[in-house]
């Protein structure tokens, strides 16, 4: 059951994700994501469409904007997101692009919840970013954890310590107690 404090706080999150949607520089699609940290920080981000380059997806914009502020891997809580193409009268279901996908899993972590709302403010459906994957991610697309120890980032560190909920879950799954490792994140 969540309770109200959550519930709140939630559409606050699917309010700042219509307005990102809202500065979209689109001339066919309209994405607006949030994405709130584990201290309650929220980035946003709009896709940004252009004829002469591939453009910035929403996803990619709310994550360059967290990191250029400090936080890194595992200090995402969650993510809002809310897309419409021009070419539907129908709001679109579903979460990201596979282009996205790959950014969110090489720059978030596996138990990201992801957060799908249409413009009207409801909360569709939400999932981990782990469960958005068969059962496991094709490594030459996604960064493995082997390849995350061979070329691991300069200065990427946690800004927040390992959130509580996340240690249940780096308990439960090696592969994401490696990455924490990895990131030096104590669990």
């Amino acid at each position: 059951m969540v309770n109200k404090s959550e519930e709140r706080g939630l559409k606050e999150l699917i309010s700042a994700a219509q307005h990102y949607r809202g500065m979209a520089r689109t001339f066919r699609s309209s994405v607006g994501v949030a994405f709130q940290m584990w201290d309650g920080k929220v980035f946003g981000g709009f896709n940004i469409e252009t004829y002469g380059h591939k453009g910035l997806h929403a996803e990619e914009v709310g994550i360059v904007r967290a990191l250029a502020e400090g936080y890194n891997g595992t200090d995402f809580r969650r993510m809002v997101e809310i897309f419409q193409d021009a070419g539907h009268s129908e709001v679109e279901i579903f979460p990201a692009c596979f282009t996205c996908w790959a950014a969110m899993w090489e720059w978030t972590h596996p138990y990201l919840e992801v957060i799908v709302a249409d413009t009207e403010g409801n909360s569709k459906y939400s999932v981990r970013l782990k469960e958005m994957f068969s059962q496991a991610p094709p490594a030459q697309i996604y960064p493995s954890n082997k390849i995350r120890e061979i070329k691991p980032k300069i200065n990427f560190m946690p800004k927040l310590p390992l959130h509580s909920e996340l240690k249940e879950f780096a308990k439960k799954d090696p592969e994401f107690e490696k990455y924490c490792k990895i990131l030096r994140v104590q669990i």
